[in-house]
């Protein structure tokens, strides 16, 4: 239980953000949203978080976690309340604020939690956490919309009470008994791929992201035809469950050229989508989610393994943090691009639009890393043969 409950408070907090993009449809009809005001709802979040994460989200050590907890449970229960009353885009755009400055202060508290009690096996779990957070969320907001009654009120509410009672738990537990420490023989070394190599994999994964979470269930009602929320939150869901997926069935380090291969998956499922708008067709548009999702996972853990290789786990917060607020803040300012695009043009072409932006963070990635080879090689090759079990 000591180990789980700091994940299940970062999975609830990634949850509160997601609920209203299984509800975004419901909102674009009854507030008559136009895809811009959709994506600046959506970025209100992201807005909030980054500077919170970058000066006051980052707990310098294990006695700073506490308060940030606290107080990030109390912004994400008033963030619920705040959704729940929302009657037109300016109050969802104070609840998505408020839903930002928890997210910010919560985060890297829990992930230094999770490392310190699940030793090197945490830096999966957190982000494992991130992703089935943001799932779970997204699907979970789209039945109790369409099904029970009080839409936008009844997903709101439930969530604030298990909040408050995960969150008490976490901060009545504050002892460091059973602590793991992380092994030396795997995450001692440095990594031999430079560190904005890692933060590229985070800003695709989160642009990709911004792009699924905050236009793809509107564009799938565009083309599609259908005002099912379940079913437009399909696309989104299949998305964070496949990235979840794929951290937990590839083991990190397995595949080759991996800080390229998320990129590139993620590419490929955007371009799957895009095809949708000449042939309208659900199933390619869940293919698309999939493919993108399987390099959202890939590539998201991918970046925080490799800015956060040989970290201690006092630290880990501090860089998590660090990481997870350069790719929203990238985030944030991509998707209000993409919502401008949408807005005066069409869906279609804020996802072609992403596809490119992607393809350029890629190719971003290829040359850093070419330019990087030669200073991690160079130097002593008579080592080449030593190795770290």
């Amino acid at each position: 239980m000591r180990s789980a409950a700091p994940g299940m408070l970062l999975v609830l907090i990634m949850a509160q953000p997601n609920m209203a993009t299984g509800m975004m449809p419901y909102y674009r009809h009854a507030w008559d949203l136009a895809p811009l005001l959709t994506t600046v709802i959506f970025a209100a979040y992201l807005f909030a978080l980054t500077p919170t994460l970058s000066f006051i989200g980052t707990p310098p050590s294990r006695a700073a976690w506490w308060w940030r907890i606290g107080l990030g449970s109390a912004c994400g229960i008033g963030a619920d309340l705040a959704m729940s009353l929302a009657d037109s885009a300016g109050p969802a755009c104070v609840a998505r604020v408020l839903a930002g400055l928890s997210v910010g202060l919560v985060t890297g508290s829990p992930a230094g939690l999770i490392l310190e009690r699940s030793g090197e096996g945490g830096r999966t779990a957190m982000a494992t956490a991130t992703v089935l957070g943001s799932a779970l969320g997204t699907i979970a907001a789209a039945w109790v919309a369409q099904y029970l009654p009080a839409p936008g009120v009844t997903v709101y509410l439930g969530h604030a009470v298990l909040f408050g009672i995960v969150a008490i738990v976490v901060v009545l537990d504050r002892s460091a008994r059973d602590r793991v420490v992380v092994g030396a023989r795997g995450s001692a070394q440095p990594s031999v791929e430079p560190p904005i190599a890692g933060y590229l994999n985070g800003i695709a994964a989160w642009v990709s992201a911004g792009l699924v979470v905050a236009l793809l269930p509107s564009y799938g009602a565009e083309l599609l035809d259908t005002s099912s929320l379940p079913l437009l939150a399909l696309p989104v869901t299949l998305y964070l469950v496949s990235a979840w997926i794929v951290q937990r069935a590839v083991p990190p380090g397995a595949l080759p050229g991996e800080p390229i291969v998320g990129q590139l998956a993620i590419i490929v499922g955007v371009a799957l989508a895009a095809t949708v708008a000449a042939a309208p067709n659900l199933a390619l548009l869940l293919a698309g989610a999939v493919v993108a999702g399987c390099g959202q996972g890939i590539a998201y853990r991918t970046g925080l393994r490799i800015v956060s290789a040989a970290t201690p786990p006092d630290q880990h917060a501090r860089v998590a943090s660090r990481y997870a607020a350069v790719a929203y803040l990238c985030a944030a300012v991509a998707t209000i691009g993409f919502g401008v695009v949408a807005t005066v043009g069409t869906m279609q072409d804020a996802v072609i639009a992403a596809a490119l932006v992607l393809l350029a963070v890629a190719a971003a990635t290829v040359l850093v890393r070419k330019r990087a080879v030669p200073h991690t090689i160079t130097p002593a090759p008579t080592e080449a043969t030593t190795t770290t079990a």
